[in-house]
């Protein structure tokens, strides 16, 4: 029986070891080749619940990017390209940038006369590919996690698994962290402004492992693990919507420094809440410390809402404020009448907290002023879609302290 000798195909880069013999003549031997892979070739256990039979097509999406730690599979991924390498399987790379593009392709095969002469080839594909993945450098700049994702599943047969390896926050296309809102947005809204434009990556049938969301490098400030959960939340609503037959989440610890680059990805800023004025307006924003559950009077993250809802407290038990609590909502749901419920439900939500933490009830006044007030923002898009970022905006509880006049 003759093999090909560990040959690689490759599209991008130019590899950085090429076995065995020219294209043609491994395309023209790939059934004769594959029957021998599969018996010189025992298949071992991933430590992975999705794909639940590895042993497919892989896609690496990788972001060797600026801003995001520097990519290193972890074990799992890489037994997952072993297992793919076996079975003859391509293995393919995709650059995370403002273009993604795929930057390698490669199988694995070998003519080698024994079994260990077999093991070192795989080894050194696997070696090679995980090589590739530390050489790997942007092209363009910014960084397009959508676009990536959607390249990958475009190039991955069906069954294949798609992996994702990236910081995921995305600084150009249809979603931008740096765009106030963003951070707070709620994927199904995400979910539904993507469809409405026909952008959602084709995952249908294909496994995806998204390795390592909110890992980030200098000069990006790093991810809290309410920031990190809502990254996670958003793009994993994302590949469930478009079909993945499973999706799973590594949770990787990454320095804090990423690829050695000068092609630019935009810092995202972090939401904060800014210091209560004693004397004026403040606005809890929804993606902030005290946000909400989707279309809910019950907080995000109940510590973090009462520890912000703290020093406001604070701040008038040791004066002598009024406190106003103007609930306002994004343009959405059924009625103008429900939007008004929900918003003064989320004021009177806060105001409970104030209470509990001591500041007089009667000092407090709440008012629903649902997605009429003056300064909203516009988050109905010209087609009549709900802009998820501007909506997120929208969601907020106005804080205004009246400070007694003295005569």
């Amino acid at each position: 029986m003759r093999h090909t000798a560990g040959s690689i195909r490759h599209s991008g880069q130019a590899p950085r070891r090429r076995f065995g013999l020219a294209m043609g003549v491994v395309l023209a031997l790939l059934p004769l080749a594959a029957a021998c892979q599969d018996a010189a070739f025992t298949a071992q256990p991933v430590d992975l619940a999705c794909p639940s039979q590895p042993g497919g097509p892989v896609t690496l999406a990788i972001g060797a990017r600026a801003n995001s730690a520097a990519p290193v599979l972890p074990p799992p991924i890489v037994d997952l390209v072993r297992e793919a390498a076996k079975q003859s399987q391509t293995v393919s790379l995709v650059r995370v940038d403002g273009a993604p593009t795929v930057s390698f392709q490669g199988t694995f095969r070998t003519d080698a006369a024994n079994d260990v002469a077999r093991a070192n080839e795989l080894e050194q594909f696997v070696r090679d590919v995980q090589g590739r993945v530390a050489a790997l450098l942007p092209k363009a700049p910014e960084a397009d996690v959508l676009a990536a994702l959607g390249e990958a599943a475009r190039i991955t047969p069906e069954g294949g698994t798609v992996v994702l390896v990236d910081s995921g926050l995305q600084t150009t296309g249809q979603i931008r962290f740096q765009d106030p809102g963003t951070f707070g947005a709620d994927p199904a809204e995400f979910v539904a402004y993507l469809r409405a434009r026909s952008l959602m990556p084709a995952l249908s049938n294909r496994s995806v492992v998204l390795v390592g969301l909110g890992n980030t490098a200098e000069p990006q400030a790093a991810l809290d693990a309410s920031l990190r959960a809502r990254v996670t939340a958003l793009w994993q609503t994302v590949v469930q919507a478009a079909g993945a037959s499973c999706v799973e989440v590594i949770d990787t610890a990454a320095s804090r420094t990423s690829v050695n680059t000068d092609i630019p990805v935009t810092p995202v800023a972090l939401p904060s809440v800014p210091p209560f004025r004693p004397c004026g307006e403040t606005v809890l924003r929804d993606g902030d410390t005290v946000g909400f559950l989707p279309d809910q009077a019950v907080f995000r993250d109940p510590a973090a809402a009462r520890a912000t809802l703290q020093d406001l407290a604070t701040l008038v038990i040791n004066g002598r404020q009024e406190v106003e609590l103007i609930g306002t909502t994004a343009m959405a749901g059924p009625s103008e009448e429900g939007r008004i419920q929900l918003s003064l439900q989320r004021a009177e939500a806060v105001k409970t907290v104030l209470v509990e933490l001591g500041v007089p009830a009667e000092r407090i006044t709440t008012t629903g002023a649902g997605a009429t007030w003056p300064d909203r923002v516009p988050d109905i898009a010209p087609d009549g879609s709900l802009i998820p970022w501007a909506a997120a905006q929208n969601r907020s509880v106005i804080v205004r302290l009246s400070c007694p006049t003295t005569s």
